[in-house]
């Protein structure tokens, strides 16, 4: 296994940890021990997560190939972010501590910060999907190079797909972050819910000291007019259904302002699981296809080899046939060679032949002749 292969697997462990401790509770439900119990476990985990990416740099800087993922915004943002989660720590632990000096315990643990709670809670949970991502993108880079790979066709073809699937991604992330930043649910939404809750705030103060006001003449005039004493009854029951409409008012407005700020960071936070499944599963599609390139590089290779040992095999069977029909020619020329010489001696022996029956024929007749020369001389 590659050392940078290896930073991969620990990097994705060290995320899932991290997500599980942070997504454990919604940090807005916290209060200020539990939320800083809660950081205890969370910043050890960012911590370690920031020096694997580090070594990971590291790494790559030692490889000579182009086209290497940038760790260092990733860095950079990992640690900011455990720089303020550690300020927010020690400014909760000061907090705690001088309420307790001042003997108001029970104070200690019901006053909280939960919109502040939640916007952290939203960063730490965007800086691990980020690092999810970019594990992603480290252990792509690094397949690029596997010595699996074993044909130069092979490996143009995967790392050609990978590239195109890595842009892919990169423009559907930027285009989810635009669309976040710019939809209701995101920072249009934060803006709106901050400054409907600051109108009703000035609302509510105003009515506040309209009321007193009211309160005040009502006091004023049952001292000093008696006479209307009826009337003041009614004034005071008016002034008292107004104070029940803004008691009304401002628990509606309370209760709206809370509702809404839950539904926020619920969708927040649905946003945030369904693309960390998102990454999960283009994670896994992007094993299998390496692994589905891999098996047909393999099932390739094999094929090649199979047919280079038919192809070979049939080659020294040529040869050994051509040899076989060379040694034959030999063979029939030596054979008609001494066909040819066989030819040449027949001829000879039937000229001779025809010589010796010509020879005999000519004896026979001279001795014949001379026979009967020798009858009539006697």
């Amino acid at each position: 296994m590659h050392e940078l292969a290896h930073i991969c697997e620990l990097i994705e462990q060290s995320v899932l940890a991290a997500r599980e401790k942070a997504t454990a509770r919604h940090w807005g439900e916290y209060s200020r021990q539990s939320f800083i119990l809660n950081l205890n476990g969370i910043i050890p985990l960012l911590e370690q997560l920031l020096q694997l990416f580090r070594d990971a740099k590291t790494g790559l800087e030692m490889r000579p190939e182009a086209g290497k993922p940038e760790l260092k915004g990733l860095i950079g943002e990992l640690s900011q972010l455990i720089g303020v989660l550690k300020r927010n720590r020690e400014m909760e632990e000061a907090r705690t501590g001088k309420i307790k000096e001042q003997g108001i315990h029970v104070l200690a643990q019901t006053i909280t910060v939960p919109e502040l709670y939640a916007d952290l809670e939203q960063k730490t949970l965007a800086a691990l999907l980020k690092g999810s991502y970019m594990a992603e993108r480290l252990r792509v880079f690094d397949r690029k190079r596997d010595s699996t790979l074993s044909t130069k066709a092979g490996q143009a073809n995967i790392i050609t797909l990978l590239e195109q699937k890595e842009k892919e991604l990169s423009d559907l992330r930027e285009k989810y972050e635009e669309n976040r930043k710019n939809s209701f649910l995101g920072l249009a939404e934060k803006e709106s819910a901050t400054d409907i809750e600051n109108e009703l705030n000035a609302a509510s103060r105003q009515l506040e000291s309209r009321t007193a006001i009211t309160r005040r003449m009502f006091e004023e005039a049952t001292e000093s007019m008696a006479r209307l004493e009826r009337q003041l009854q009614g004034v005071g029951e008016h002034v008292r259904s107004v104070e029940d409409i803004e008691a009304q008012l401002t628990a509606k407005t309370f209760e709206l302002v809370t509702v809404l700020k839950k539904e926020r960071d619920y969708t927040k936070k649905v946003l945030m699981e369904i693309e960390h499944d998102t990454v999960q599963l283009r994670n896994t599609y992007s094993k299998e296809l390496i692994s589905m390139q891999e098996e047909k590089i393999g099932a390739r290779n094999e094929l090649e080899q199979k047919h280079e040992r038919e192809i070979s095999a049939a080659r020294r069977d040529i040869h050994e046939k051509n040899q076989m029909l060379s040694h034959l020619r030999d063979t029939v020329a030596a054979r008609e060679k001494k066909i040819q010489h066989l030819e040449g001696e027949m001829e000879k022996l039937q000229l001779i032949n025809k010589s010796y029956h010509k020879h005999h024929a000519i004896k026979e007749h001279l001795l014949r002749h001379g026979k009967e020369r020798e009858k009539r001389d006697g």
